[in-house]
């Protein structure tokens, strides 16, 4: 997207690096984004911004889905916002590193650095969706969102992020079918 959003570049270029490991011979580096999934403190004008352009976003970009959803841990809290803001319903996709009983649908998720299991709980087939996560980098966690969602016969209208990086969203398009959506890039 070609918009500039002030609060969100600053915010992106003054994150600081960390290294988190997979396992002992395994190491990610990592940027603390505060609106991502490892951030902590969130300034206000940062939170308004990111919701209202998130809002302006999925309105001109994804006009007719029945409810927003999103994962956790990063995407949730702004898939709320978002909802909130647009008066639509969401569904939160829950995490954990293990199996636990009463779910509907799980399926393991594997990043770099982490896995850990997805439960989709909630979904009629025929729901038109929109998925909305904090940061899009290699795309695996929304590629393995989507492909669940077609095999639960969940309509995917499109995905809305705040950051994508690299051009790994280009490649997710394709693969997923759908437009997919940021409000920046780095």
């Amino acid at each position: 997207m070609s918009a500039f959003y002030a609060r969100l570049s600053e915010s992106i270029s003054k994150a600081k690096n960390v290294r988190i490991y997979k396992n002992k011979d395994t190491a990610y580096d990592f940027k603390l984004y505060p609106f991502g999934e490892r951030g902590t403190y969130i300034d206000p004008g940062l939170i308004s911004e990111i919701t209202d352009s998130l809002a302006e976003s999925i309105t001109a970009q994804f006009p007719a889905f029945d409810y927003i959803v999103s994962p956790e841990p990063g995407g949730h809290t702004w898939g709320m916002l978002a909802a909130y803001k647009l008066r639509k319903p969401m569904n939160i996709l829950r995490l954990s590193t293990e199996l636990y009983d009463n779910y509907e649908v799980s399926i393991k998720r594997e990043t770099a650095y982490n896995e850990n299991y997805i439960y989709f709980d909630g979904f009629t087939a025929g729901d038109r969706v929109l998925l909305l996560d904090d940061v899009i980098s290699s795309g695996a966690t929304i590629r393995c969102i989507a492909q669940q969602m077609v095999q639960m016969g969940i309509g995917l209208v499109g995905v809305q992020a705040i950051l994508a990086k690299g051009g790994h969203y280009k490649q997710l398009e394709t693969d997923i079918g759908v437009p997919v959506r940021f409000l920046s890039k780095v």
